[in-house]
């Protein structure tokens, strides 16, 4: 199925972006990093691959079977095969000329960022930020708003359980404040976190005390996500902050599409309003920063 606005194209729940909407995805990019910077966030790159056992070890196959995208080398003895016995033109290969998967299209930004600290220590906080392009088989795609591929920004905090919830507040509230100066109305809504098991007490307490937030944009659309794991991460990886207790964890996503969608509908799909209005956000705080500095 294909969708398409003015500047942008969608099939099959991929996305083609213009080189305005390439440029309104970098400004707001660079608006979130401004925020990860605001927050002696560290800026780190992960490889595009995640290994199987590691998304396994936080029981995402169990949570959601149905959307890994998963990564597998071809038999080559089988393609040949295949080759010589039809010469019809490709469109799929099938299962049996494929070698098992041991490695996964990254389903978020983050998970990276937690294995790649397995085992070690992190202080009382450690922020990073990074981004990907993630990958979820859904059952259907809906323009910019849902996408079988898109991109994410995240910012994770790892370390004890008050200043990453503490960092993790100020995140949210930078980030809802970019919304609004940017124009685009949003709401937090609590949302049920699935890696926790419905029936354990690590579910009732998020019940209690919900550790997943959704910025919420127009009906129903989550242009941003934080969200606190309590030391469930930090568990899986045996991560620790100080004198060897289990690191907390939590994050904060930004949808890159989604971010575009807002913009777009919020702009009347004037995008060179959106991208003039980021521009002078951009000069705004640039102007304060240089403030601030001369005042110090």
């Amino acid at each position: 199925m294909c969708d398409s606005g003015k500047h942008w194209a969608t099939h099959e729940g991929l996305a083609t972006l213009d080189p305005l909407a390439v440029r309104l995805k970098d400004l707001l990019d660079a608006s979130f990093l401004n925020i990860a910077a605001s927050l002696q966030a560290e800026r780190m790159q992960f490889p595009p691959l995640l290994k199987v056992a590691d998304v396994d070890a936080l029981d995402y196959f169990k949570n959601f079977p149905q959307l890994p995208l998963l990564v597998s080398a071809t038999d080559a003895q089988a393609m040949n095969d295949r080759r010589e016995s039809s010469r019809d033109a490709w469109t799929e290969i099938s299962h049996d000329c494929l070698a098992h998967a041991t490695h996964i299209l990254p389903p978020a930004a983050c998970y990276p960022v937690y294995s790649h600290h397995r085992d070690a220590p992190v202080g009382r906080l450690k922020t990073i930020t990074t981004a990907a392009n993630c990958y979820r088989n859904e059952s259907h795609y809906l323009g910019l708003r849902r996408l079988k591929s898109f991109s994410m920004r995240e910012i994770v905090f790892i370390g004890e359980m008050e200043p990453v919830t503490r960092a993790l507040g100020l995140a949210r509230g930078r980030v809802h404040d970019l919304a609004g100066a940017l124009g685009v109305e949003t709401r937090l809504e609590n949302a049920m976190d699935p890696f926790f098991d419905p029936n354990s007490t690590r579910a009732v307490t998020q019940k209690m005390f919900p550790t997943k937030q959704e910025m919420v944009y127009g009906d129903d659309l989550a242009i941003s996500s934080s969200n606190f794991h309590r030391n469930f991460f930090g568990q899986r990886f045996n991560i620790s902050s100080v004198d060897g207790q289990t690191a907390y964890t939590a994050c904060i996503g930004m949808g890159l599409e989604r971010w575009i969608h807002a913009m777009l509908e919020v702009y009347g799909n004037d995008i060179e309003r959106a991208i003039a209005r980021l521009e002078a956000l951009e000069d705004e705080l640039a102007s304060a920063s240089e403030a601030d500095a001369a005042l110090a």
